[in-house]
């Protein structure tokens, strides 16, 4: 009787269980159906041994494009007003040019400046790649941004170390350029953040690390030239206003520039020429680096717009890039004559010595002048 009554007792504890267990599948169905009604998506169920139901819910791409942030729109959701660095050639750069432990490996190199760290969520940049020691490009302006969570910062502390420990054999010691030298230190020993934007910077170095894809080993090859809210920041397509008309370039710098490129006249006074410069990302420091011009410029009969203006020293350099022309045509359209060695084409000037070249599978066409320290 007493395993009678147990059998009985049992029976009645298990079968309310089931009952309660009914009741809150039951409401977990109505849930889940209120869910799906709401969300785009699939569900499956599959019966397990104990008797319980696993309930499965794919979600479809409506809910992960609410839910997570893609690679690109990431920074257009923090709010900031440049374009995302995975928008740039810094995207995977050194996942798509690795470190084999060659010397060819050295480059691609990259310069980053700091232009505006106001914010603890996202920094903005400029930065330059060299390609190789004379080789150069110019990357306009750019957001970075990163996660605020605990995680993000802990998965990524190590990487902030590796970046800091880089070292060179080569380098410029503590004077910081955007290349092709790097300095002796990966970040200046001098930065302008307070305590507070400590934790910023540390985030900013974490995920530029990320998004270019760069890996610890290699002599330094990614650094922070510093911090420089007059750093040019313009990307290299013409200026527009407010009507959507592109903004004018001034006759008079359109004309100082085509003089100097045409290696005809450079007066005492080229600020004109350099304000159109800077309107397509220029800076005085970017050596030989070429940019893109607004408005394109007319050097010997020939459309111009990509040109390389280096005035630092005792040399200065004013380079037009002619792409679809030879180097024969060029010389015949700018008068320049085949040198003793067959194999070069150029002539003096008042200025200093015009002569065309190749670059990059380019026809080049470089005025150079030799001030010897005095002013062009």
């Amino acid at each position: 009787m007493e395993g009678l009554r147990r059998l009985h007792t049992t029976g009645y504890v298990t079968s309310r269980s089931h009952r309660k267990a009914s009741s809150q599948r039951s409401m977990t169905s109505i849930c889940v159906l209120a869910l799906i009604q709401t969300l785009s998506g699939c569900v499956t169920t599959q019966a397990q041994p104990d008797g319980s139901t696993k309930v499965r819910l794919s979600l479809g791409a409506q809910v992960q494009s609410a839910q997570t942030a893609t690679p690109d729109n990431f920074e257009r959701q923090k709010g900031a007003a440049l374009p995302s660095v995975r928008t740039t050639r810094l995207a995977g750069i050194f996942s798509k040019h690795p470190y084999d432990g060659t010397a060819k490996t050295h480059f691609p190199r990259v310069a980053v400046t700091v232009t505006d760290w106001s914010r603890s969520d996202c920094w903005s940049a400029t930065a330059t790649i060299w390609w190789s020691k004379s080789k150069s490009e110019v990357v306009p302006g750019f957001s970075v941004c990163w996660g605020q969570s605990v995680s993000f910062a802990a998965n990524n502390a190590a990487n902030l170390h590796l970046f800091m420990q880089q070292m060179a054999v080569d380098h410029s010691g503590n004077v910081r350029t955007v290349g092709p030298k790097p300095p002796m230190l990966a970040i200046p020993d001098r930065q302008p953040i307070s305590e507070r934007q400590q934790l910023a910077f540390q985030g900013f170095v974490q995920q530029l690390v990320l998004d270019t894809g760069w890996q610890p080993g290699a002599p330094t090859n990614i650094w922070l030239v510093g911090y420089d809210t007059n750093a040019p920041i313009k990307p290299t397509v013409p200026l527009v206003s407010s009507n959507g008309a592109s903004q004018p370039v001034d006759a008079k710098s359109k004309a100082q520039l085509e003089q100097a490129l045409g290696c005809a006249a450079i007066g005492p006074r080229f600020e004109l020429a350099e304000s159109m410069l800077k309107l397509s990302g220029w800076n005085p420091d970017q050596g030989v680096t070429p940019v893109t011009l607004a408005e394109p410029v007319n050097v010997y009969g020939v459309r111009v717009r990509k040109v390389a203006v280096s005035r630092d020293g005792g040399e200065q350099t004013y380079r037009s890039y002619l792409p679809g022309i030879t180097v024969q045509q060029l010389a015949k359209s700018a008068s320049l004559k085949l040198g003793k060695d067959g194999k070069t084409y150029g002539r003096l000037t008042k200025v200093g010595v015009l002569s065309a070249g190749m670059e990059g599978g380019e026809a080049t066409l470089t005025c150079t002048v030799n001030t010897e320290g005095s002013e062009g």
